[in-house]
C-alpha cells in the first residue's frame, strides 16, 4: 500500500520514479507545480501546503511553473507572495469563516462577493504585484468562456448552454471544445504572448493573457467562479466575455500539456485524477499513464480520510448540511487534524524515504 503511517499516499510516473531513486527529493527536481480544482476539498491540503512551501518553493533556486484552476490557483495565489505561510494563513482563515445568511441555497451574487472578499484578504496590499514579479515562480491561473458567448449566466439559455457542453463531453474529452475555450492568464512576461509561457496546450483553443497586478484578482475569481452557483466574471481588463470557473476544462488536469524541464509535483485531495468538471460521472475518463509519466502526487490516503468527520473531505454541501457555527467548527477540526498530512511529508523527506513508499499510477 503506498501509505506512510496509513496517511499520505504517493504516486508517481516511471520516469519521475527513476529521477527519484537516482537523484532523491530536492526542490529544483521539479519543474511544475498543479493545483486542482475542488473548493472546500483544498482544507485538507492547508498544512501539506505549508510543507511544499518549506521543501519545494522557498529553498529552490530554478523557476517553477505554477498552474492551477479554481481553488488550487487560490493555493498557488499565496505561494507566489513575498510571505506566503501568511498569505496561506490568511486564505485558510477566511475561507474557514466565509458565513451566509441562511441555510438554504445563497444567491449567485452573494458567493462571488463573499469569494472576491477572500481574495482581498488574501492578496492585501501588495499580493498581486508580488505574483507578477515573483523571481522564480511563474504563476499560470485557468479560466473558462463559452465559446458561443452571450454573456449570460444564469437562466435556461444557459442552462441549455451547459447541458450541451456535457454532452458533447459524453463523447470524448476533446469535443467539449466545441463549447469551451481555455482563458490562460501566466505571469512570465508583460506581454499576452504565447511564446513567453513554457506551457503548451493543443488539446482545447487557449486564449493567452499576460497576468497583470490589475488582472490578478479577477483572473482568480473567474478561475474559480463556478456556473449556476456564482456569477460569471466579465470585468476582466482588456480580457472580452464571462469567464467561468477554470475546472470545466481543467478540474484536476489531465496532464497532456507540454512543459518546462523537470517534473510535476501535484498535490492532491484523493487518490484519483477526473480532467475535466463533465468527467466526474465518468469513470473510464482519466489521464493516459504517458502524460503521468513525469507526474509526482501526493495526497491523503482513503484510510486517512476515513478518519476524519463523516469519513470525507470537506465540500460545498456542508454549508446546506450544518448550521455556519457547526461548519466552521467542523473545518477548523479537519484542517488542525491534517497538520499530520505535512508532518508526514517532511518526515519522508528528511529520512530520505520518498522514494521507498511510491507507488506506479494505475497499481
Amino acid at each position: 500500500m503506498a501509505v506512510t503511517q496509513n496517511n499520505l499516499v504517493v504516486r508517481a510516473g516511471a520516469r519521475a520514479i527513476q529521477r527519484l531513486r537516482t537523484e532523491g527529493f530536492h526542490p529544483d527536481l521539479f519543474g511544475t507545480l498543479v493545483g486542482a480544482s475542488g473548493g472546500a476539498k483544498w482544507l485538507v491540503l492547508r498544512h501539506l501546503d505549508a510543507a511544499l512551501i518549506d521543501r519545494v518553493i522557498l529553498s529552490r533556486s530554478t523557476p517553477l511553473d505554477l498552474l492551477g484552476s479554481s481553488i488550487g490557483s487560490f493555493r498557488h495565489a499565496c505561494f507566489a507572495q513575498s510571505d506566503p505561510h501568511a498569505a496561506l494563513a490568511r486564505f485558510a482563515t477566511a475561507y474557514v469563516e466565509q458565513a451566509y445568511e441562511g441555510t438554504v441555497q445563497p444567491p449567485q451574487r452573494s458567493i462571488s462577493e463573499k469569494s472576491d472578499r477572500i481574495l482581498e484578504l488574501v492578496l492585501g496590499r501588495d499580493g498581486a504585484e508580488e505574483i507578477c514579479s515573483h523571481p522564480l515562480l511563474r504563476s499560470h491561473i485557468v479560466a473558462a468562456r463559452l465559446r458561443n458567448d452571450r454573456g449570460l449566466d444564469r437562466g435556461l439559455r444557459f442552462q441549455f448552454q451547459l447541458a450541451l457542453g456535457a454532452a458533447q463531453n459524453l463523447l470524448s474529452r476533446r469535443t467539449l471544445g466545441h463549447s469551451f475555450d481555455r482563458i490562460l492568464f501566466h505571469s512570465s512576461g508583460a506581454i499576452a504572448d504565447p511564446e513567453q509561457t513554457s506551457l503548451r496546450f493543443d488539446d482545447f483553443v487557449t486564449h493567452i493573457h499576460a497576468l497583470t497586478p490589475e488582472r490578478v484578482r479577477h483572473a482568480l475569481l473567474a478561475s474559480g467562479s463556478i456556473p449556476l452557483l456564482m456569477e460569471g466574471v466579465r470585468t476582466t481588463p482588456d480580457v472580452p466575455g464571462m469567464l467561468f470557473d477554470g475546472g470545466i476544462i481543467d478540474y484536476h488536469f489531465d496532464f497532456s500539456f507540454q512543459r518546462r524541464e523537470g517534473l510535476v509535483l501535484f498535490a492532491h485531495f484523493f487518490d484519483r485524477i477526473v480532467p475535466g468538471w463533465f468527467d466526474k460521472p465518468l469513470p473510464w475518463r482519466r489521464p493516459t499513464q504517458e502524460s503521468l509519466d513525469d507526474v509526482v502526487m501526493i495526497a491523503p490516503s482513503k484510510q486517512f480520510v476515513a478518519t476524519l468527520p463523516g469519513g470525507k473531505v470537506p465540500d460545498r454541501n456542508d454549508f446546506l448540511e450544518f448550521s455556519t457555527e457547526q461548519r466552521i467548527e467542523r473545518w477548523r477540526g479537519i484542517v488542525e487534524r491534517c497538520r499530520v498530512l505535512g508532518e508526514d511529508f517532511g518526515e519522508l523527506i528528511d529520512a530520505k524515504r520518498l522514494v521507498d513508499v511510491i507507488e506506479p499510477f494505475g497499481s
